[in-house]
């Protein structure tokens, strides 16, 4: 497995342009962005070396055909888990309780958020690092 690259973020939404818009706004911070299309698609990512390690995840909750919940049972049997921060983006209140989901989620950003409350989380995240 790779090292970690402090600032990089890999974006997980089903959305393109949710999920183009995101790495636009993760770009212009300052940070590596990385993007996958599915939960499937960035478990592909995380094991292979076409990206870096990345810092932290944007995590989409409610996607096709993997939802979060599943990607994050994916995530948590990784012996790596915890070197991978999980942040929520949801519209959703039902089953996303950060207290409820345990490590490696370590934020829930609720759907619509500001660019700058985004940004304050993940400075935030690195910060603790």
């Amino acid at each position: 497995m790779s090292t970690t690259t402090p600032g990089s973020v890999l974006i997980v939404d089903d959305d393109r342009d949710v999920r183009e818009a995101m790495v636009d706004v993760v770009e212009s911070a300052g940070r590596q962005a990385f993007s996958a299309f599915s939960g499937p698609d960035a478990l592909r990512k995380l094991d292979g070396t076409e990206i870096p390690r990345p810092c932290i995840i944007l995590l989409d909750w409610t996607m096709a055909p993997m939802d979060g919940g599943e990607f994050l049972t994916h995530l948590q049997a990784r012996s790596d888990a915890l070197q991978l921060p999980v942040v929520i983006m949801t519209a959703s209140d039902r089953g996303v309780a950060l207290d409820e989901l345990g490590p490696p989620v370590v934020a829930v950003l609720r759907k619509p958020f500001e660019i700058d409350d985004l940004l304050t989380t993940l400075d935030r995240i690195d910060g603790q690092r």
